[in-house]
Order: C-alpha cells, then structure tokens, then sequence
C-alpha cells in the first residue's frame, strides 16, 4: 500500500491543528515546515510515479507538482507575512491564527482534488476550495474584502453546480453499461467509453466545461477572478492562480479524455478554442488598462488559462504537452509574480500602480524578482512560460488550425506590451520620497530565490522524468 498520498494530506492536515492551538508566531513556523515537508513528499511521489510504481498516473504527478512549488513557496513567505501585514479588521492574534489555519486547509484541499480519480470526489473537492478560499479573502477585513468573497461563493457555487450536473449525466449514461450503482471512476469511464451513450458524454462534457471551467478563470465565467485575486491576502492570491486554476483545468481534463474516447476528439477541440480565444482576447487587452498590481496579475491568470486551453485545441502532441507544461510554468511564475506583488504593496503601501516606481531600488531582490516574473509572464526567454508557449505555438503552426495559431500570436503580442508597460513602470524609475529602501526578513527572499529558480529552470531544461510525465499525460487526455 502507497502511504505518500496519506502523508502528502497529513501534513497540511496537522498544520491546520497545531496552528489554531499555537501562538501565530509558532503557527507561522509550522506553516513553513509544512509546507517545505509537503513539497518534498510530493517530488517523492512524483519520481515513484515516473519510475512506473503503481498507484497514480501521469496527469495526477504532473498537477500535483504545482501544489509542490507554490504551498512550498507560500509557507516560507507566510512566516513574513503574517507578522508583516494587518489581517482581520483589528490585525488580532485570533485572525493570525485563523489566517495560518485556511492557508494549510487550502493547500491539503488543493491537494486532494489531483489525488483523485472519482468524478463526484473531484467535484467534492473543488467545492471544499471554495469554501475554504472565500473565508481567506474575507479575512482581510475590508468591503472590498467581503463583496470579492460573496462574489467568489456565488459564482463559483453556480458553475460548480453546472459541473455537478454533468458528474450526473455522465454517471447516468454508465448505468446502462457499469450498473445501476457503481463508484464514478475515471478509469471505469475510459475501459467503457466506446459502449457510453455519445450524446450524453458530450452533454456532460460541456456542463464540466463551463462549470469546471468558471474555477478554472475561462472567459466569459471569470468575473470572480480580478476580485477574488485583487482583494484577497497575498500568499492567497498566489494559492488560488498558482494551484486551483490548475486543480480545474485537471478535472476538465478528466472529462475531456472521457469524452476523446467515446466520440471522438473534435468537439473538445473546438470548445477549447471557443473558451481559449475569448479568455486570451479578452485577458489581453484589460491588462492594457490595469490600475491595481494584484488586478493586473489576475487578468494575467485568465490570459494564461486561455493559451492552455487553446494548446489543448489544436490537438497535435507538441501542443498539447506544451499546454500541460504551460500549467506547471505559469504556476510557478505567477506565484512568484504575486509574493514579490506583495512585497512591493506593503513597502509602497498600495496596490495601484501609479503610486509605485522604483521598485528595485526599494526593494532590490523583491523588486528585481518581480520584473523577472512580469518578463516571464510576457513571454521573454530563456523562463518557462516561453518554452511552454513555443510548444504551443510550434504545435499550433503545424497543425491544420495554423491560422488560429496566428490569431494567439497575435494576442499574445497585446498581452506583451500590457505586462511589460506596468512590470517596467512599477520596477524603474526614482521611487517616491519618503519610501524606506533594503529589506530584511529572511524567509520571503528564500521563498522568491527558490520560486525563480524554478521558474528559470523549466526555462532552460526539462528533466527527463518530466519529459516522461508530459509525453504519457498528452497519450491520457488525447488517448493516443
């Protein structure tokens, strides 16, 4: 029996124990150590997994590995932050602890939802992230706070009802063929795609699509996502875009190899592009007139989701493993992009961005670390996202849908100059008077320095486990 996924969930699980008992200032050092111990069972999984050990596969390694880098990242910079910034209307000790309670909740949550390979568990799971993330966003006391969070519940409760309903519909149409009860595997679907009723597969399909896809930041159900990410804590903000967005783009994938197998690839293909093109152009061109850092990287987010998807639409493998490598890099980088967001917020004490300019020169390794990941996130090499959208690009150009590849060239290039016109205004320059310069507190420079090395090393080289990962996680969604 494989005990890794058990200690990946207790981990977490006893952080969230020990740090509603303790003092927020051991909480915090809990909530590090939980973090950096869950990171490394995590890549213990992941490598028994590319070694072929039974008990997971490909697509569960790789969406597992975002929950790694960014719970990793968020429990070093949370031991900063929770001393660091007002949380809670008055800062009190009650709403430290409680603060320090949801991070390790949302993260054992997040984790759980790749862990899984039941329909009805998955949706289970994502909605527990819901309820566990608007708590987080309302903790920082303000209206904003609190209509951002109801915003979130509301609107991320109506499309997961939507993916319920297709959890539904789908087992509905296993009965003819599994039973009349029978455990929604993932695996059950696959071994009786071909006997399923076709409509009700594709029926299901898009229910989980927009449903799904409302957690996921796809355009048009991502109304949430600039509020949610805007108004929430820091070390939030970097959970919900670097690790939930990725735990709803795993379901969807469930889904959509399901549906791959029993009809066909075509109308998943064309449902992504639909979903793609309209998240990416619409992404791209609000990031031209952004005002808030935390905004402006939230709209990145959706950008980001619909070239996933648009590299899962064009169907041809170079493009779809650059569409779930494009899922590990932009976890990785926008994390790193939201921390060192944060740290630059608090220094200047703003989040709009014309009350910031030279943000290196306050805060050299945040400010230099945030101009980096706003680079990456544009696209510039040698960083991860531009390996990742090469493959997408390249895969798209050589396939029979090049001219859509033309069109996400050219949004890609309107997202470019947005990022880079705000990354440079909030990096260069003289800063204000009166802004004290240097900083001190070690753990958020070790979780940035960590965070970049990543992001810059899927840049430069993929090892080959991971290559490995890629290769059979395009042969389980396109069921090649």
């Amino acid at each position: 029996m494989n005990v890794l996924p058990y200690a990946i969930l207790a981990v977490p699980f006893a952080a969230i124990v020990l740090c509603l008992l303790l003092p927020s200032r051991i909480g915090a050092v809990v909530t590090a150590i939980a973090g950096v111990v869950t990171t490394v069972l995590i890549l213990v999984f992941v490598a028994r997994v590319v070694k072929g050990v039974p008990g997971a596969d490909a697509l569960t390694a790789l969406f597992l590995l975002p929950v790694a880098i960014v719970y990793g990242a968020v429990g070093l910079y949370s031991h900063w932050y929770v001393q660091a910034e007002p949380i809670g209307v008055n800062g009190e000790e009650r709403y430290r602890r409680e603060f320090l309670a949801l991070t390790n909740a949302f993260a054992c949550a997040e984790a759980v939802v790749p862990l899984l390979t039941n329909l009805a568990g998955m949706w289970v799971a994502v909605e527990v992230t819901t309820i566990v993330a608007s708590l987080l966003v309302r903790l920082q006391g303000t209206d904003g706070a609190l209509e951002a969070s109801w915003k979130y519940i509301l609107i991320a409760s109506c499309g997961l009802a939507l993916g319920l309903v297709g959890v539904i519909v789908l087992y509905a149409a296993g009965t003819s063929v599994l039973g009349a009860r029978y455990e929604p595997q993932w695996g059950a679907y696959i071994a009786a795609a071909s006997r399923l009723n076709p409509d009700a597969v594709r029926v299901a399909f898009v229910l989980a699509l927009v449903g799904f896809g409302t957690k996921m930041g796809l355009a048009p159900m991502h109304t949430w996502l600039p509020d949610a990410h805007g108004a929430g804590p820091t070390p939030t903000s970097a959970m919900l875009s670097g690790i939930l967005l990725s735990d709803a783009l795993y379901v969807i994938l469930r889904f959509a190899s399901i549906s791959n197998a029993a009809v066909g690839s075509g109308m998943t293909h064309h449902l992504f592009f639909i979903v793609g093109l309209l998240s990416l152009g619409l992404a791209a061109f609000f990031l031209l007139q952004q005002r808030d850092i935390k905004r402006m990287l939230a709209y990145s987010s959706i950008e980001h989701m619909g070239i996933v998807a648009c590299g899962l639409a064009f169907g041809v493998t170079y493009a779809v493993m650059g569409a779930l490598l494009h899922a590990i890099t932009h976890s990785a980088t926008k994390s790193l992009a939201f921390l060192s967001a944060g740290k630059l917020a608090h220094r200047f004490d703003t989040r709009e961005i014309a009350g910031m300019r030279g943000g290196i020169a306050v805060l050299p390794l945040s400010g230099t670390i945030f101009m980096l990941a706003g680079f990456a996130l544009a696209g510039m090499p040698p960083f991860g996202p531009f390996r990742s959208e090469l493959m997408i690009l390249a895969g798209g150009f050589a396939s029979p849908s090049w001219y859509i590849a033309v069109v996400v060239l050219g949004l890609l290039i309107v997202a470019f100059c947005g990022i880079l016109r705000w990354v440079t205004s909030i990096c260069a320059g003289e800063p204000p008077a009166g802004v004290r310069h240097g900083e001190h507190a070690v753990m958020p420079r070790i979780a940035l320095v960590l965070g970049f090395a990543v992001v810059l090393g899927l840049g430069l080289w993929i090892p080959s486990g991971l290559g490995t990962l890629l290769a059979h996680g395009v042969q389980i969604v396109e069921r090649t």
